[in-house]
């Protein structure tokens, strides 16, 4: 089941009534119901692991809560009697001790994601073809190995009601597609009692319909011509590639950005904030600036767990700081690439945005003295020449995604130069009546939702989910609920229940 799903809207309707009519303090056992069935429908099996990583993170979390209890109890007791050494000592041992639980933790857990990852790799060139797809996985094992470190590291208190961890670990709005929440940002929304307040009821609506019409009439759309480009790679080459990338990077933006959409709205109907994932990256100027835009929580976990605790490693105290950043740089964004996924062209993609990152890093004085000398680079015409160039640098990294296959996506590349067709890209359009699976009509129905998607004011919502200045009136969502079920992608032979980004 997912959110686009009949059966899903029908009991997300219930659920919205039983959550404001049913005592508040059943709110919060509410949602757990309703994410332990939500997420029992993608299969028992993925629901008794979930059960599992819960609980033994619950249990780890619990020990690592009593030896810090016991640490500091125990300072206390004998404070006038211990040395500053014999106190800095006890306190280094009893760190240790909590640091073995952690690492005992995150190896139970990333174990089982990578048996997970390496499974589905096999599956889908079917050396296991019986492989059973555990939707989510990747998402709540960064859930609740960011709340193990948070403990160790004494940012957030042990949640001593496993129920409530489960709840925060698997609950249904991020469930398949993020966002990757933080406990201490969400854990008192999600555990606190909520009063109706319609107005912000609404603009979690207004928020889900925003989410349908990008999935529905683009996302679903443009993914019929990025499959037809894809499936036949040795047919399209050069401008039908390039043309293939930049349908992709439409189509994934729509797809992931709109199930986000959909995720927050929800959440916002509960009285729940989230955190944003997308802020107009394709406004972004360099590709610090975009990943500072797209895909927020996965950056700013890889950024505060696994970037900054490499960079100031004891094992690189004496080394250069240039060669320490860039090799928590390189390991960062290859953790990143394994992440979405245990295959070379994911390893690739995550290593190409981490060269372009160094190289950038190195570049920066450059770029400040070059800055600094010509007036022309604070005009709007460079600006949006420094937004397209980051499009397309990010466009061809993405590309990998494409073919599934490094070799082949090198070929595509080799073939802007080597084979360019552009008389017989253009000749396409005229020799055909159904251009890449898509009538022309469909294409004109995607271009103009995504200049939808660019022009409306209420996109350039800040983060947090601050609203805008200016909000549509009541006839834009009358209109967009129109255009879904008018131009909406439901089926006819097309797989909805399929979204891009749940393949990672």
């Amino acid at each position: 089941m997912t959110f686009i799903s009949p059966w899903f809207l029908g009991g997300l309707c219930v659920l919205f009534v039983l959550y404001y009519t049913l005592p508040k303090r059943a709110q919060w056992p509410l949602l757990l119901l309703a994410s332990l069935g939500f997420y029992a429908l993608a299969g028992w099996a993925a629901l008794a692991t979930m059960l599992v990583t819960v609980a033994v993170s619950y249990g780890i979390a619990m020990h690592m809560g009593k030896l810090k209890a016991a640490q500091k109890a125990y300072v206390a007791q004998h404070r006038n009697s211990m040395t500053r050494d014999e106190r800095k000592g006890y306190n280094a041992a009893q760190k240790r001790r909590q640091r073995s639980w952690l690492i005992a933790g995150l190896v139970f857990n990333f174990s089982l994601l990578a048996a997970v990852k390496i499974g589905e790799a096999l599956a889908r060139t079917e050396i296991i073809p019986n492989m059973i797809f555990f939707v989510g996985i990747s998402y709540y094992m960064f859930r609740i190995c960011g709340y193990l470190i948070d403990v160790f590291w004494g940012k957030v208190e042990v949640q001593r009601n496993p129920l409530k961890l489960a709840l925060f670990t698997i609950f249904f709005p991020y469930a398949m597609m993020g966002p990757i929440s933080r406990y201490n940002n969400v854990s008192e929304a999600l555990l606190g009692e909520k009063r109706m307040d319609w107005e912000w009821f609404g603009r979690g609506l207004q928020r889900m319909i925003w989410g349908f019409f990008k999935i529905m009439i683009v996302g679903f759309r443009l993914r019929i011509a990025v499959e037809y480009l894809a499936y036949t790679p040795g047919e399209y080459s050069g401008m039908f590639s390039f043309f293939a990338m930049l349908v992709w990077g439409a189509a994934l933006y729509a797809d992931f950005s709109g199930a986000i959409d959909i995720s927050i709205g929800i959440a916002m109907c509960l009285g729940i904030r989230l955190e944003e994932n997308f802020i107009s990256p394709f406004r972004a100027r360099d590709i610090f600036d975009y990943w500072r835009r797209w895909h927020i929580t996965m950056g700013t976990w890889f950024r505060d767990y696994v970037f900054y605790p490499l960079s100031v490693a004891k094992f690189m105290q004496k080394w250069p700081t240039r060669l320490k950043i860039h090799l928590a740089t390189a390991v960062t964004w290859f953790t990143t690439g394994i992440w979405h996924g245990v295959a070379w062209n994911f390893i690739v993609w995550g290593l190409a945005n981490g060269v372009v990152i160094m190289i950038s890093q190195e570049l920066k004085p450059a770029y400040a003295k070059f800055n600094e000398r010509f007036s022309f680079t604070k005009t709007k015409a460079y600006t949006c020449f420094a937004v397209l160039r980051t499009f397309l640098l990010l466009t061809l990294i993405r590309s990998f995604d494409i073919y599934m296959d490094v070799p082949l996506t090198f070929r595509h590349f080799a073939s802007f130069i080597t084979r360019p067709q552009f008389g017989a890209f253009f000749r396409y359009f005229g020799e055909n009546d159904i251009w890449f699976g898509l009538t022309p009509l469909e294409w004109l129905v995607a271009a103009l939702a995504i200049s939808v998607m660019i022009a409306v004011p209420w996109f350039r919502r800040e983060a947090r989910g601050d609203e805008p200045k200016r909000r549509p009136p009541a006839i834009f969502w009358a209109l967009l609920v129109l255009a879904i079920f008018i131009f909406g992608v439901y089926g006819l032979g097309f797989d909805m229940q399929d979204f891009f980004y749940m393949q990672f």
